[in-house]
């Protein structure tokens, strides 16, 4: 099928032709652009798409989601700060979910403790006042805790003898010694007990969040979760065959299950991704420690895979600096793309040790918007200036690309590029301003760049003949408007492989 999108202001992200006002594609290739004359020429048997005049970019990649955990976050109680703004409220939410048969699970996600009246996090008990005959999981925002409510806690086997595991936390209380029902980095221990979703209702969920990223202008996502293997795979898998996931997907492979991962499935529509190492942070210490996360990251690179490691707090980034370091030593590899995800502290030494061994960065600037003020209470002044330092990144020669790491926060990539060049928190106020960028930058961040760490930037992420017709329209130039409302742009088109697949109504006109 030939198809001609015109009447555009084309926003290539290509160096060799930055703009054009027209773009030719057949077989979900491009084939060519330029002006509306010259693209006009070749319109015999095409179907002609007119962009009125909107600026057409090339689609934006996720490089940084949670798939199947956002899809559920969709269909679980909302607990985030745009829904409750106290303990109060997620019990009154709770309360409101628990209108089931008793002993049905209530999944509820996205609650800041720091963003609630109490300024706490709820306890156990807190929880069993509005659900008592109900098993109850609220997952932090972060994704990286949860309270459980006391019949939870039972069916998940944990009580006062209970120990953490390593890089976990259990709160307790100082009188009793009893779980409070705060747990930290055990969302192994949790997954076990917690039933997971049915098919259906994962279906609903995940073409749910379809629609949502196909809504913003995403044509392509990285799943980075650090438990994916091979039931993940297959899940992913049918998801797309049954028509319920229309985005491409690279899946991160967890370290658990090095080498079990094909490395595609159903064309390009789903492929292994990197090798991902998740460094827990608790009390100062790291998960792995430093000798353990270096033999894991050795043990990757030596079979020639790439590595993405989680790494936050400073200390973190410096170890996933070094074990890649040691690894390039003993075995040097020209163009390996490892990653370092999030990179939240990172002083301009460390960041140039980080461009200077080709190291790509995998950030998340919506973080600056949704928790500023979190990070302004809370982070270290001495550290304020090197969090999630882009400028210092794109200064030391790093490939800096973008994800959002949904459900942590909702995946809306123009409040990313917004953020990213204003650096300005939900209220206003601006963390660490001459770590901004450019909105050239930001857009790379989200486009080409974003393809690059997953080895995709001959196909996606510009637009260019021969490269793979994705296309994000939009209802103004990014680069014209003023930086504080990119977010207020429509996204009145995403198109995916030639296709039209948002909005989900939308039909091509002759």
């Amino acid at each position: 099928m030939k198809t001609i999108f015109h009447n555009a202001n084309v926003i290539t992200l290509d160096a060799g032709r930055p703009r054009a006002e027209a773009v030719a594609v057949e077989n979900g290739r491009i084939t060519a652009l330029g002006s509306d004359a010259d693209i006009f020429a070749l319109r015999s048997g095409a179907a002609l798409i007119d962009c009125r005049g909107g600026s057409l970019l090339p689609a934006f990649i996720d490089a940084h989601i949670h798939l199947l955990a956002y899809a559920a976050s969709l269909m679980s109680v909302d607990c985030s700060p745009d829904a409750v703004s106290s303990i109060g409220q997620i019990q009154d939410a709770l309360r409101e979910a628990a209108q089931t048969p008793a002993g049905r699970w209530i999944r509820a996600t996205g609650y800041d403790e720091t963003a609630l009246a109490e300024r706490r996090h709820p306890t156990r008990w807190d929880l069993d006042a509005a659900a008592p005959g109900h098993p109850v999981r609220l997952i932090h925002r972060s994704g990286h805790a949860s309270v459980l409510n006391s019949l939870a806690l039972a069916l998940a086997g944990v009580d006062i003898a209970t120990a953490e595991p390593p890089g976990g936390y259990m709160e307790r209380d100082l009188a009793t010694g009893e779980p409070t029902g705060l747990l930290i980095e055990m969302d192994a221990l949790l997954d076990a007990a917690v039933p997971r979703i049915g098919d259906a209702e994962l279906s609903q969920a995940v073409r749910r969040a379809s629609d949502n990223l196909l809504s913003g202008g995403v044509a392509a996502v990285q799943d980075a979760t650090a438990t994916n293997g091979p039931d993940e795979w297959q899940t992913i898998r049918r998801l797309i065959v049954e028509g319920h996931l229309q985005v491409p997907v690279t899946m991160f492979e967890g370290y658990a299950s090095l080498g079990k991962l094909p490395r595609q499935a159903l064309g390009d529509r789903l492929r292994r991704g990197p090798v991902k190492i998740a460094v827990s942070e608790l009390s100062d210490e790291i998960t792995p420690g430093e000798d353990e996360l270096a033999a894991i990251v050795w043990q990757a690179h030596r079979r020639g895979r790439q590595v993405a490691v989680h790494a936050v707090e400073q200390r973190a980034v410096e170890a996933a600096v070094h074990a890649v370091e040691e690894a390039l030593r003993r075995k040097p590899r020209r163009d390996h793309r490892h990653r370092i995800e999030h990179c939240g502290i990172c002083p301009p030494d460390l960041a140039k040790r980080i461009g200077s061994l080709g190291i790509a960065v995998v950030s998340q600037p919506s973080f600056l918007y949704h928790s500023g003020d979190r990070y302004l209470a809370h982070v270290p002044r001495e550290d304020l200036p090197h969090l999630y330092p882009f400028g210092d990144l794109l200064r030391a020669g790093v490939r800096l690309a973008a994800g959002s790491d949904a459900p942590v926060v909702p995946p809306r990539p123009l409040l990313s590029i917004q953020t990213a060049v204003t650096r300005a928190g939900r209220l206003g106020a601006a963390l660490s301003p001459q770590q901004s960028m450019d909105v050239g930058q930001a857009l790379r961040m989200h486009t080409l760049d974003a393809a690059w760490p997953a080895f995709q930037e001959g196909e996606r992420g510009s637009i260019a003949p021969g490269k793979r017709a994705d296309f994000v329209l939009l209802s103004n130039d990014p680069t014209s408007v003023p930086p504080d409302e990119i977010a207020d742009l429509d996204v009145e088109m995403t198109v995916v492989a030639g296709e039209i697949a948002w909005p989900p109504h939308a039909r091509r006109s002759a």
